[in-house]
């Protein structure tokens, strides 16, 4: 695993799984990532943002 999750984003399978606005919400927002599961807080997050 890399010591970078954020720029391992674009590979990453559930990443690649969430809308695109999503996706780029999470790249434009500058947020320290460092694993899966915090991704997925983070995306679970905005998606009940709507």
């Amino acid at each position: 695993m890399s010591n970078n999750f954020k720029e391992d984003l674009e590979n990453n399978q559930y990443f690649k799984s969430l809308p695109s606005y999503v996706q780029e919400t999470i790249k434009q927002s500058g947020i320290t990532i460092g694993s899966e599961e915090e991704l997925k807080k983070c995306a679970e997050k905005l998606m009940n943002e709507e």
